[in-house]
C-alpha cells in the first residue's frame, strides 16, 4: 500500500498509522512463510499481493528486554502481558501492556483489546459474515498524543477469482481506501487501489501484479502518491518488484528492489532458516540497515538492528511465558 503522507509534512504526520492500521498486518501474519507459496483460495487481497516476503521482512525488531504472558482465562479468552524494559519506546524507558483477546468456538468472532502505561488504548473487532464478508473494526486511542487517535471501518468481500476490499478511516480527517483484485489464471492475479485523503483533496493510486509458480511468488506494483516535499499538488512516482523462492523446506529467500522517478533506489535482502525448534530471519538493504530475529519455540528470542548511515544500534531479548491450564501439571 502506498504512503499516505511524506514525514516532512508536519500538518499531516499523523495520518501514516491510519493506512498502517488498514489490516494489512494481519493479511502479512497470516501466511506462512515455511509452506509452498500457492494462490490462496479465496483470492489473495491486493494489499497482501507481496505477504510472503513481507513476512520474511517484518520483523519484529525491538531493544531492551522483553517478556510477553500469556494465561488461557477460558476456552475462548486469553489474556497477555508485555512488559518492555530498557525501550526506546517511552522516555521513562519502560512499558507495560495488557489485553485481553476472544474468540467464538466457530472461529466468525474474534474480539481483541489493549491498554498500555503510555496512555494508548487499542480495540478491534472482527466478523465474519457467511463465508465471502468479513467486517473489521479498529479504534487506537491516546490521552498523551491526539495524534495517534483512530478510527477504521473495514469490509472485505471475497468472491470465486476476485477480491475486493473499502476501508473508512478518520485520523482527523476522513480516509477512504478501494482496492480489487482479480485472478485471470491460477497462478497470476492483477489489481489496483485508490485512496483519497479528503484533508488535502489528493489522492493515492497504485496497480499491481503477483505471480506464482510452484516455490516461485513474484510480485510487482506502479505507485503514484503526492511529492509533499514539493507540494502536495505534485506526484511522485515509484516501482517495486519482489521475488521469494523457497530453497528447502526449512530455508526461504526473498528480495526487493524499488525505484522512484527522482533517480533514487533501494535494494533489500532477506532470509529466514526454520529449525526444528527455532528460527532465524536476517535482512540487509541498500540503505546501510541490518537486522536479524532469532526465535527459539520454547519462548526466548534474540532482536537485532543497525542502521550505519543513521547510527541507530537497537538489540534485545525477549522471553515468552505461557503457563498451562489449571487443570494440567
Amino acid at each position: 500500500m502506498p504512503r499516505l503522507v511524506d514525514n516532512s509534512m508536519s500538518e499531516n504526520k499523523g495520518l501514516v498509522t491510519g493506512l498502517s492500521a488498514m489490516g494489512l498486518a494481519e493479511e502479512v501474519t497470516s501466511a506462512p512463510t515455511g509452506a509452498t507459496p500457492t494462490t490462496a483460495l479465496p483470492p489473495v487481497q491486493y494489499e497482501a499481493f507481496s505477504r510472503e516476503y513481507q513476512a520474511l521482512s517484518g520483523q519484529d525488531n525491538f531493544d531492551g528486554f522483553r517478556m510477553e504472558a500469556g494465561k488461557t482465562v477460558t476456552k475462548n479468552l486469553q489474556t497477555s502481558h508485555s512488559l518492555f524494559l530498557g525501550t526506546q519506546l517511552r522516555e521513562s524507558g519502560y512499558l507495560y501492556q495488557f489485553g485481553p483477546t476472544f474468540h467464538t468456538n466457530d472461529g466468525r468472532t474474534t474480539l481483541v483489546g489493549r491498554v498500555g502505561l503510555d496512555g494508548g488504548v487499542n480495540a478491534r473487532v472482527m466478523q465474519k459474515v457467511y463465508d465471502s464478508f468479513e467486517a473489521k473494526i479498529n479504534v487506537n486511542s491516546n490521552l498523551k498524543d491526539s495524534q495517534r487517535n483512530m478510527t477504521e471501518l473495514a469490509l472485505d468481500y471475497y468472491g470465486s477469482n476476485w477480491a475486493c476490499s473499502n476501508k473508512l478511516v478518520y485520523q482527523g480527517t476522513w480516509i477512504l481506501n478501494s482496492s480489487i483484485a482479480q485472478e485471470i489464471t491460477k497462478n497470476l492475479s492483477l489489481g489496483g487501489e485508490l485512496t483519497y485523503v479528503t484533508a488535502n483533496g489528493v489522492s493515492i493510486a497504485g496497480v499491481g501484479a503477483r505471480y506464482v509458480n510452484g516455490a516461485n511468488v513474484i510480485s510487482a506494483s506502479l505507485g503514484r502518491q503526492p511529492d509533499f516535499k514539493n507540494g502536495p499538488h505534485m506526484n511522485t512516482h515509484s516501482a517495486k518488484v519482489q521475488f521469494v523462492h523457497r530453497v528447502s523446506d526449512r530455508l526461504t529467500l526473498g528480495t526487493e528492489l524499488e525505484v522512484t522517478d527522482d533517480k533514487e533506489s533501494q535494494m533489500r535482502l532477506c532470509s529466514e532458516y526454520a529449525f526444528r525448534h527455532a528460527r532465524v530471519q536476517g535482512m540487509v538493504d541498500s540503505s546501510g540497515k541490518v537486522s536479524a530475529f532469532v526465535s527459539d519455540f520454547m519462548g526466548f528470542g534474540l532482536s537485532g538492528m543497525i542502521d550505519y548511515v543513521r547510527g541507530d544500534y537497537k538489540f534485545g531479548f525477549m522471553m515468552h511465558v505461557v503457563p498451562p491450564p489449571e487443570q494440567q501439571q
